[in-house]
């Protein structure tokens, strides 16, 4: 059996997956549509849903789309919720309030050039969890990937959360 490649992250799809797609966070429809039945996963169940930031920042940077202003904001907000997630110890809860307060910053965001391989895992692989546990240790594998994988920025993005505090 065939399958259809994400050009953005490399989740294996079936072939021709009918639907829409993110405005700009690029993917196939195949993606986009694995997104959405994870998002429905941590929507449904408390237990699921205490990953969900990371989900979303994974997502989005590991699908950054084309250079524009929202795509550079998006991409510097969820780069920053991941460093402070995995180096500075913020809690998941305490997540949105950092995003919010990140783009605050967003008239000095430059582009970032996106990594040729946007880590090892993706949504695929978070698919497979079967236990609320397994989830998560799913999804922060998948995050940690995704942040890893623009190892090159990690320094602007490390100088602009110094601004917060």
């Amino acid at each position: 059996m065939s399958t259809e490649i994400c050009f953005s992250c490399g989740v294996e799809t079936a072939p021709g997956t009918p639907g829409v797609i993110h405005r700009y966070m690029l993917s196939t429809p195949g993606c986009w549509a694995q997104y959405g039945e994870l998002l429905a996963r941590e929507y449904s169940d408390p237990r699921y849903m205490a990953a969900h930031a990371l989900t979303v920042d994974a997502y989005a940077v590991q699908h950054p789309g084309v250079e524009g202003p929202q795509v550079i904001s998006s991409v510097h907000v969820h780069l920053a919720s991941l460093i402070a997630y995995f180096e500075r110890d913020v809690v998941l809860s305490a997540l949105p309030t950092l995003k919010q307060q990140v783009v605050a910053f967003k008239t000095s965001f430059d582009w970032l050039l996106p990594p040729s391989s946007l880590g090892e895992r993706n949504v695929g692989s978070v698919l497979a969890a079967t236990s609320p546990q397994q989830h998560r240790e799913c999804v922060e594998a998948w995050a940690k990937s995704a942040l890893a994988a623009w190892s090159a920025h990690h320094d602007t993005i490390r100088r602009l959360l110094d601004k917060l505090t």
